[in-house]
Protein backbone atom coordinates (compact mmCIF):
# COMPACT_ATOMS: atom_id res chain seq x y z
CA UNK A 1 0.00 0.00 0.00
CA UNK A 2 1.34 3.47 -1.05
CA UNK A 3 0.73 6.58 1.31
CA UNK A 4 1.10 9.67 -0.66
CA UNK A 5 2.21 12.90 2.24
CA UNK A 6 -0.26 15.82 2.75
CA UNK A 7 1.65 19.32 2.59
CA UNK A 8 4.11 20.00 5.60
CA UNK A 9 3.23 23.29 7.17
CA UNK A 10 6.86 24.66 7.48
CA UNK A 11 7.92 26.37 10.59
CA UNK A 12 8.85 29.81 11.32
CA UNK A 13 12.09 31.46 12.20
CA UNK A 14 10.01 32.31 15.47
CA UNK A 15 9.62 28.79 16.34
CA UNK A 16 13.05 28.06 15.09
CA UNK A 17 14.72 30.22 17.87
CA UNK A 18 12.14 28.96 20.57
CA UNK A 19 12.81 25.07 20.01
CA UNK A 20 16.84 25.83 20.04
CA UNK A 21 16.37 28.02 22.81
CA UNK A 22 16.98 25.48 25.64
CA UNK A 23 20.20 24.48 23.91
CA UNK A 24 20.97 27.43 21.70
CA UNK A 25 20.37 30.66 23.26
CA UNK A 26 19.79 32.89 20.15
CA UNK A 27 19.40 36.66 19.81
CA UNK A 28 17.85 38.78 17.47
CA UNK A 29 19.61 41.93 16.35
CA UNK A 30 17.96 43.21 13.49
CA UNK A 31 14.78 41.90 11.51
CA UNK A 32 12.28 41.21 14.88
CA UNK A 33 9.42 41.77 13.13
CA UNK A 34 9.85 39.35 10.01
CA UNK A 35 10.51 36.46 12.36
CA UNK A 36 7.36 34.79 11.15
CA UNK A 37 9.22 33.83 7.98
CA UNK A 38 9.23 30.43 7.15
CA UNK A 39 11.87 28.39 7.03
CA UNK A 40 10.97 25.82 3.86
CA UNK A 41 14.40 23.79 3.54
CA UNK A 42 15.95 20.98 5.86
CA UNK A 43 19.86 22.08 4.88
CA UNK A 44 21.44 24.75 6.76
CA UNK A 45 24.09 26.89 4.52
CA UNK A 46 27.79 28.33 5.62
CA UNK A 47 28.39 30.64 2.63
CA UNK A 48 32.17 29.56 3.37
CA UNK A 49 33.76 29.95 -0.84
CA UNK A 50 30.50 31.70 -1.95
CA UNK A 51 31.85 34.83 -0.68
CA UNK A 52 34.65 34.59 -3.30
CA UNK A 53 32.20 35.12 -5.97
CA UNK A 54 30.86 30.98 -6.17
CA UNK A 55 27.32 32.38 -6.00
CA UNK A 56 26.14 29.09 -8.43
CA UNK A 57 26.26 26.91 -5.52
CA UNK A 58 24.75 29.62 -2.98
CA UNK A 59 21.30 28.06 -1.64
CA UNK A 60 19.86 31.56 -0.71
CA UNK A 61 16.27 29.28 0.15
CA UNK A 62 18.26 27.97 3.39
CA UNK A 63 19.33 29.30 6.24
CA UNK A 64 22.15 31.28 5.94
CA UNK A 65 25.03 30.39 9.10
CA UNK A 66 28.01 32.93 9.27
CA UNK A 67 30.92 32.12 11.03
CA UNK A 68 34.81 32.96 11.60
CA UNK A 69 35.93 32.54 8.24
CA UNK A 70 32.99 34.88 6.60
CA UNK A 71 33.61 37.60 9.28
CA UNK A 72 36.97 37.76 8.29
CA UNK A 73 36.44 37.79 4.61
CA UNK A 74 34.35 40.90 4.93
CA UNK A 75 36.45 42.51 7.18
CA UNK A 76 39.42 42.05 4.79
CA UNK A 77 36.69 42.76 2.06
CA UNK A 78 37.13 46.76 2.73
CA UNK A 79 35.22 48.70 0.40
CA UNK A 80 33.75 45.63 -1.53
CA UNK A 81 32.56 44.29 1.36
CA UNK A 82 29.24 46.20 0.53
CA UNK A 83 28.46 44.15 -3.09
CA UNK A 84 29.20 41.01 -1.27
CA UNK A 85 27.16 41.78 1.59
CA UNK A 86 24.35 42.62 -0.83
CA UNK A 87 24.30 39.68 -3.14
CA UNK A 88 24.40 37.91 0.07
CA UNK A 89 21.34 38.93 1.29
CA UNK A 90 18.81 37.68 -1.44
CA UNK A 91 14.60 38.33 -0.33
CA UNK A 92 14.35 34.23 -0.17
CA UNK A 93 17.19 34.19 2.76
CA UNK A 94 15.27 33.04 5.82
CA UNK A 95 17.76 34.98 8.23
CA UNK A 96 21.54 34.99 8.76
CA UNK A 97 22.28 33.24 12.13
CA UNK A 98 26.15 34.64 13.40
CA UNK A 99 28.01 32.27 16.03
CA UNK A 100 30.46 32.26 18.37
CA UNK A 101 28.99 35.60 19.74
CA UNK A 102 31.08 37.04 17.19
CA UNK A 103 30.66 41.11 15.91
CA UNK A 104 28.32 41.14 12.77
CA UNK A 105 29.90 42.81 10.02
CA UNK A 106 28.51 46.35 9.25
CA UNK A 107 28.06 45.78 5.82
CA UNK A 108 25.84 42.95 5.88
CA UNK A 109 23.84 44.13 9.12
CA UNK A 110 23.05 47.60 7.05
CA UNK A 111 21.77 45.59 3.78
CA UNK A 112 19.41 42.83 5.91
CA UNK A 113 18.13 45.81 8.02
CA UNK A 114 17.49 47.30 4.29
CA UNK A 115 15.70 44.41 2.72
CA UNK A 116 14.20 42.95 6.23
CA UNK A 117 15.98 40.12 6.63
CA UNK A 118 16.54 39.12 10.35
CA UNK A 119 20.13 38.53 11.29
CA UNK A 120 20.42 36.31 14.67
CA UNK A 121 23.37 36.09 16.94
CA UNK A 122 24.66 33.07 19.05
CA UNK A 123 27.39 32.11 21.45
CA UNK A 124 27.62 28.64 19.89
CA UNK A 125 29.65 27.27 17.65
CA UNK A 126 28.80 26.88 13.77
CA UNK A 127 28.84 22.90 14.13
CA UNK A 128 26.49 23.11 17.03
CA UNK A 129 23.77 25.40 15.22
CA UNK A 130 24.31 23.13 11.91
CA UNK A 131 23.91 19.72 13.82
CA UNK A 132 21.28 20.65 16.32
CA UNK A 133 19.10 22.69 13.70
CA UNK A 134 19.42 20.60 10.45
CA UNK A 135 17.93 17.81 12.74
CA UNK A 136 14.85 20.23 13.93
CA UNK A 137 14.61 21.00 10.52
CA UNK A 138 14.58 17.43 9.66
CA UNK A 139 11.82 16.10 11.76
CA UNK A 140 9.83 19.56 11.24
CA UNK A 141 9.79 19.23 7.47
CA UNK A 142 9.57 15.33 7.07
CA UNK A 143 7.28 13.96 4.97
CA UNK A 144 4.66 13.13 6.81
CA UNK A 145 1.01 11.00 6.64
CA UNK A 146 -1.59 9.70 9.20
CA UNK A 147 -2.56 6.02 8.78
CA UNK A 148 -5.49 4.29 10.57
CA UNK A 149 -3.94 1.38 13.05
CA UNK A 150 -2.08 1.19 16.12
CA UNK A 151 1.23 2.09 17.22
CA UNK A 152 2.38 -0.07 19.87
CA UNK A 153 6.33 -1.21 21.37
CA UNK A 154 6.78 -4.71 21.66
CA UNK A 155 10.24 -5.89 23.11
CA UNK A 156 11.48 -3.03 21.44
CA UNK A 157 10.47 -2.99 17.82
CA UNK A 158 7.71 -0.56 17.11
CA UNK A 159 4.86 -2.72 15.56
CA UNK A 160 2.21 -1.29 13.26
CA UNK A 161 -1.25 -2.77 13.54
CA UNK A 162 -3.74 -1.89 10.78
CA UNK A 163 -7.06 -3.82 9.51
CA UNK A 164 -10.34 -3.17 8.93
CA UNK A 165 -12.12 -1.29 11.98
CA UNK A 166 -13.91 -4.05 14.45
CA UNK A 167 -11.00 -6.69 14.27
CA UNK A 168 -9.90 -6.16 17.65
CA UNK A 169 -6.69 -3.53 17.09
CA UNK A 170 -7.55 -1.49 20.26
CA UNK A 171 -8.11 -4.70 22.75
CA UNK A 172 -4.79 -6.81 21.47
CA UNK A 173 -2.60 -3.16 22.40
CA UNK A 174 -4.87 -2.80 25.60
CA UNK A 175 -3.97 -6.51 26.09
CA UNK A 176 -0.12 -6.23 25.20
CA UNK A 177 -0.31 -3.11 27.64
CA UNK A 178 -0.77 -5.71 30.84
CA UNK A 179 1.90 -8.04 29.26
CA UNK A 180 4.47 -4.84 29.84
CA UNK A 181 4.42 -3.47 26.63
CA UNK A 182 3.77 -0.20 25.33
CA UNK A 183 1.51 2.02 23.26
CA UNK A 184 2.69 5.24 21.35
CA UNK A 185 -0.61 5.68 19.35
CA UNK A 186 -4.31 4.17 18.92
CA UNK A 187 -6.86 4.80 15.90
CA UNK A 188 -4.73 7.44 14.24
CA UNK A 189 -0.65 6.80 13.87
CA UNK A 190 1.23 9.99 12.48
CA UNK A 191 3.87 8.70 10.36
CA UNK A 192 6.88 10.81 9.42
CA UNK A 193 9.59 9.93 7.37
CA UNK A 194 12.99 11.30 8.84
CA UNK A 195 16.73 10.50 7.39
CA UNK A 196 15.18 7.25 6.13
CA UNK A 197 13.57 5.75 8.89
CA UNK A 198 10.13 6.12 9.54
CA UNK A 199 8.58 7.39 13.32
CA UNK A 200 5.16 6.96 14.50
CA UNK A 201 3.62 9.13 16.59
CA UNK A 202 0.11 9.86 18.10
CA UNK A 203 -2.09 13.27 17.29
CA UNK A 204 -1.20 15.58 20.15
CA UNK A 205 -5.28 15.27 20.97
CA UNK A 206 -5.37 12.01 21.29
CA UNK A 207 -1.92 11.23 22.54
CA UNK A 208 -1.79 7.96 25.47
CA UNK A 209 -5.74 7.73 24.85
CA UNK A 210 -7.56 4.36 23.80
CA UNK A 211 -11.07 3.50 22.68
CA UNK A 212 -12.50 0.26 24.29
CA UNK A 213 -15.65 -0.47 22.58
CA UNK A 214 -18.39 -0.86 25.70
CA UNK A 215 -16.32 0.91 28.21
CA UNK A 216 -15.30 4.18 26.09
CA UNK A 217 -12.02 6.51 25.98
CA UNK A 218 -9.77 5.66 28.89
CA UNK A 219 -6.04 7.41 29.22
CA UNK A 220 -3.72 4.79 29.38
CA UNK A 221 -0.98 6.76 30.85
CA UNK A 222 -3.13 7.60 34.01
CA UNK A 223 -4.36 3.86 34.66
CA UNK A 224 -1.09 1.79 33.72
CA UNK A 225 1.80 4.45 34.40
CA UNK A 226 4.48 6.14 32.79
CA UNK A 227 5.97 2.95 31.72
CA UNK A 228 2.88 1.92 29.53
CA UNK A 229 2.83 4.77 27.25
CA UNK A 230 5.89 5.80 24.35
CA UNK A 231 5.83 9.46 22.70
CA UNK A 232 7.21 8.04 19.61
CA UNK A 233 8.87 5.21 17.98
CA UNK A 234 11.02 4.18 14.75
CA UNK A 235 8.67 1.82 12.56
CA UNK A 236 10.05 -1.40 11.64
CA UNK A 237 6.99 -4.00 11.08
CA UNK A 238 3.58 -3.65 9.71
CA UNK A 239 0.81 -6.62 11.19
CA UNK A 240 -1.98 -6.52 8.73
CA UNK A 241 -5.44 -8.26 10.18
CA UNK A 242 -7.94 -9.56 8.10
CA UNK A 243 -11.22 -11.71 8.97
CA UNK A 244 -10.91 -15.24 8.36
CA UNK A 245 -12.93 -17.05 5.69
CA UNK A 246 -12.82 -20.63 5.02
CA UNK A 247 -11.11 -21.06 1.58
CA UNK A 248 -9.12 -18.16 1.64
CA UNK A 249 -5.06 -19.18 1.34
CA UNK A 250 -2.32 -18.01 4.16
CA UNK A 251 0.63 -18.06 4.17
CA UNK A 252 1.53 -21.43 6.52
CA UNK A 253 5.03 -21.78 6.28
CA UNK A 254 6.09 -17.87 6.75
CA UNK A 255 7.93 -18.49 3.51
CA UNK A 256 6.55 -15.37 1.44
CA UNK A 257 8.26 -12.09 2.02
CA UNK A 258 5.41 -9.55 1.84
CA UNK A 259 5.89 -5.52 2.22
CA UNK A 260 3.43 -2.89 2.98
CA UNK A 261 5.01 0.86 1.66
CA UNK A 262 4.77 3.44 3.87
CA UNK A 263 5.86 7.24 2.01
CA UNK A 264 7.82 5.05 -0.62
CA UNK A 265 9.16 3.25 2.00
CA UNK A 266 8.77 -0.75 2.36
CA UNK A 267 8.19 -2.55 6.01
CA UNK A 268 7.77 -6.17 6.62
CA UNK A 269 4.53 -6.64 6.22
CA UNK A 270 2.67 -10.43 8.70
CA UNK A 271 -1.03 -10.97 7.81
CA UNK A 272 -2.96 -12.77 10.53
CA UNK A 273 -6.21 -14.02 10.03
CA UNK A 274 -8.59 -13.36 12.95
CA UNK A 275 -10.97 -15.97 14.24
CA UNK A 276 -12.61 -16.88 17.61
CA UNK A 277 -10.04 -18.32 19.83
CA UNK A 278 -7.13 -16.69 18.28
CA UNK A 279 -5.28 -15.01 21.28
CA UNK A 280 -4.02 -12.02 19.32
CA UNK A 281 -1.95 -10.61 21.85
CA UNK A 282 0.47 -13.49 21.82
CA UNK A 283 0.35 -13.51 17.82
CA UNK A 284 1.44 -10.65 17.73
CA UNK A 285 4.21 -10.81 20.27
CA UNK A 286 5.50 -13.89 18.30
CA UNK A 287 5.14 -11.31 15.26
CA UNK A 288 7.72 -9.36 16.71
CA UNK A 289 10.00 -11.84 18.22
CA UNK A 290 10.44 -13.44 14.61
CA UNK A 291 10.98 -10.11 12.97
CA UNK A 292 14.26 -9.59 16.10
CA UNK A 293 15.41 -12.82 14.91
CA UNK A 294 15.51 -12.09 11.29
CA UNK A 295 16.92 -9.28 12.09
CA UNK A 296 19.67 -11.52 13.27
CA UNK A 297 19.98 -13.74 10.41
CA UNK A 298 17.79 -16.35 12.04
CA UNK A 299 14.87 -17.69 9.86
CA UNK A 300 12.80 -21.28 11.22
CA UNK A 301 11.20 -21.72 7.71
CA UNK A 302 14.33 -20.97 5.93
CA UNK A 303 16.22 -23.58 8.14
CA UNK A 304 13.47 -26.46 7.35
CA UNK A 305 13.11 -25.94 3.80
CA UNK A 306 16.98 -26.28 3.87
CA UNK A 307 16.62 -29.16 5.64
CA UNK A 308 14.29 -30.49 3.62
CA UNK A 309 16.70 -29.62 0.76
CA UNK A 310 19.05 -31.62 2.25
CA UNK A 311 17.18 -34.77 2.32
CA UNK A 312 16.07 -34.68 -0.68
CA UNK A 313 19.66 -34.55 -1.81
CA UNK A 314 20.41 -37.33 -0.08
CA UNK A 315 21.25 -40.96 -2.51
CA UNK A 316 18.81 -43.48 -2.10
CA UNK A 317 20.09 -46.63 -0.70
CA UNK A 318 19.63 -49.39 -2.93
CA UNK A 319 17.07 -52.24 -2.16
CA UNK A 320 18.14 -55.52 -0.58
CA UNK A 321 17.94 -58.87 -2.66
CA UNK A 322 14.92 -60.89 -0.46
Amino acid sequence: MSQFPPPVAAPTLREFVAALAPRIPVAVLTGEQHLDRPITRQAIQKAGLVLTGLFEYYHPERLQVIGRSEVRFLAEAGEGAAAIACRLCDPAVPAFLVVSALEVPPALLACAAERGIPVLVTSRTAAEVMELGTHYLAVRLAPRVQVHGTLVDLYGLGVLIVGDSGLGKSESALELVTRGHRLVADDAVEIRLVEDQLFGTAPELTRHLMEVRGIGIINVREMFGVGAVGEDKPVEQVVRLFRYEPGVSCDRLGTERRRWEILGHPLPLVEIPVAPGRNLAVLLEIAARRQLLALQGRDASRDLQAALARRLALPTEPESAP
